[in-house]
C-alpha cells in the first residue's frame, strides 16, 4: 500500500502553495489542542495499540502536529521536508510501512534514525475544499515492526474522514459567516436621524436578526429574538426575517399578522417562538406606529433627559392565539430623542433585569455616538458574557 515518492520540491509546488493558502482559511493552525480533534487521535492509537498517533497539518514548508497522542510529546512544529507526513501527501491514498528501517526509501528518515525511533507508519492524507486539496494526514506510528490488514486500513480511513469533517467545519463557518454578514442590513440615509446597530451571535449562528428599510421616506425596521440558539434558532430567524421583506410595504399590524400566519406552523414544530418588535416611522413627523409580539426590550431616551419602556401586552409569535389581534402601539420620537432596541442578551450585560435597559441608556448618553456606544457594548460583552445572542439598534433623532 505504499508507493515510490515523488521528487518534487514539497515547498515550491503548486500544491504546497494552495495547502497553505487553505489551512490560512481553515483557521485551524493556531490555538493549540482542541478536543474534537484529541478525540480522533486518543480513538486512533487506542484502537491499533500503537505507541502514537497524530492530526498533522502540512503548510507550504513546515508540519504542524495539531493533535498527538505519545508519552513524550514531538516538537509541535518541524519541516516537512524528510518527514512521513510529506511522503503520504505526494500519495493517493492510505500508505502503510511494515518496517521503515529495512525499507530503503524511509530508512533514512531522521524519524526513522533518531528519535522516536520508527520502524511501523501507517497513515492516511486529509483533503479538505471542493478541489479535495491533501491539507495534512492522520496517521500512527510504532518502534516495533508491523503491519494492517484490510480492515484495519478501512478503519485508519474512516478515522480520517471523520477528521477532514471536522477541518472542514471551519470552512463552514466561514461561509456560513459570510452568508450572515450579507444579512446585516445595509447602511440607511434617513434626513435628520442616525440609524445604526449589531448582532453578536453567542455561538456561530444567532437566533436574533435586526434589520431596517427604507419605504418612501418611511424608515421600516425590526428587532426578532428567536428561542434558544445555534442553527435552528438560527433557520427559523431567517424565515422570519424573509417573510417580513416580502411585507415591507405594508402596516406593522397587517405585516405581522401575515407573518404569524405563515411562520407560526413552523415555530409550533420546532416548539418554539419569537419575540418581535416591529415598526415603521414616518421621518418627517417621528411618528412611529409598532407591533410588539412579546418583545418589550425598547427604551425611549427623551430629550428632557427621562426615559420611558415601551411595554408589550402580547404573546410572542408562535404563541399567540390564532386570529387573535394584537396591539398596536405608537410613540412620537421627537427632535432629539433616541430610541434603543435590544435583545435580551442585553439585559445580561449587567444583572438580567429590566434595569438593564436604564444602564444601557446611560450608556449611551455618555457616548452619544453610535459607532462608539456600540463599541462600548461589544467590549461589555468582552468582559461580561450574555451567554446569549445579542442584538442593540439605535434610531436617534437629531
Amino acid at each position: 500500500m505504499h508507493h515510490e515518492p515523488a521528487t518534487v520540491a514539497l515547498g515550491t509546488s503548486p500544491d504546497a502553495v494552495r495547502r497553505a493558502a487553505l489551512l490560512a482559511a481553515l483557521d485551524v493552525v493556531d490555538g493549540g489542542a482542541e478536543e474534537r480533534f484529541e478525540r480522533i487521535t486518543r480513538i486512533a492509537r487506542e484502537a491499533f495499540g500503537v505507541s502514537g498517533s497524530f492530526l498533522n497539518l502540512a503548510g507550504a514548508t513546515d508540519l504542524v502536529i495539531k493533535s498527538q497522542q505519545m508519552d513524550v510529546p514531538l516538537a509541535p512544529v518541524s519541516p516537512l521536508e524528510g518527514t512521513f507526513c510529506g511522503r503520504t501527501l505526494q500519495e493517493p491514498g492510505a500508505v502503510v510501512i511494515p518496517d521503515a528501517l529495512s525499507d530503503p526509501r524511509y530508512a533514512d528518515l531522521p524519524a526513522v534514525t533518531g528519535d522516536p525511533h520508527v520502524r511501523f507508519y501507517a497513515g492516511v492524507p486529509l483533503r479538505v475544499g471542493d478541489d479535495d486539496v491533501k491539507v495534512g494526514t492522520l496517521c500512527l506510528i510504532d518502534p516495533e515492526p508491523r503491519t494492517l490488514d484490510p480492515d484495519d486500513v478501512a478503519l485508519l480511513e474512516e478515522l480520517g474522514v471523520w477528521a477532514e469533517r471536522e477541518l472542514s467545519a471551519g470552512a463552514d463557518e466561514d461561509r456560513l459567516r459570510s452568508v450572515l454578514a450579507g444579512l446585516e442590513p445595509a447602511d440607511v440615509v434617513v434626513p435628520g436621524y442616525r440609524v445604526g446597530g449589531m448582532s453578536v451571535p453567542h455561538g456561530v449562528v444567532s437566533g436574533d436578526f435586526h434589520d431596517w428599510h427604507l419605504d418612501g421616506s418611511a424608515l421600516v425596521l425590526t428587532v426578532a429574538d428567536v428561542m434558544g440558539k445555534g442553527m435552528s434558532a438560527g433557520l427559523l430567524a431567517a424565515t422570519i426575517r424573509g417573510a417580513l421583506l416580502a411585507r415591507g410595504t405594508e402596516s406593522p399590524d397587517r405585516a405581522v399578522a401575515a407573518l404569524e400566519t405563515q411562520v407560526g406552523p413552523d415555530l409550533g414544530r420546532a416548539e418554539s417562538f419569537a419575540t418581535l418588535f416591529h415598526a415603521r416611522l414616518e421621518s418627517s413627523t417621528g411618528r412611529m406606529e409598532f407591533t410588539d409580539a412579546g418583545h418589550g426590550l425598547v427604551l425611549h431616551l427623551h430629550a428632557d433627559g427621562t426615559e420611558s419602556v415601551l411595554r408589550s401586552y402580547d404573546l410572542p409569535i408562535g404563541l399567540h392565539p390564532v386570529g387573535a389581534a394584537r396591539v398596536t402601539g405608537t410613540l412620537e420620537l421627537e427632535r432629539g430623542d433616541v430610541l434603543l432596541v435590544v435583545s435580551d442578551g442585553a439585559l445580561e450585560l449587567w444583572d438580567s433585569t429590566i434595569a438593564s435597559l436604564g444602564a444601557l441608556g446611560a450608556m449611551w448618553r455618555d457616548a452619544p455616538e453610535i459607532d462608539t456606544f456600540l463599541g462600548r457594548v461589544r467590549a461589555r460583552a468582552l468582559t461580561h458574557d450574555p451567554g446569549d445572542d445579542l442584538t442593540v439598534v439605535v434610531v436617534a433623532r437629531d
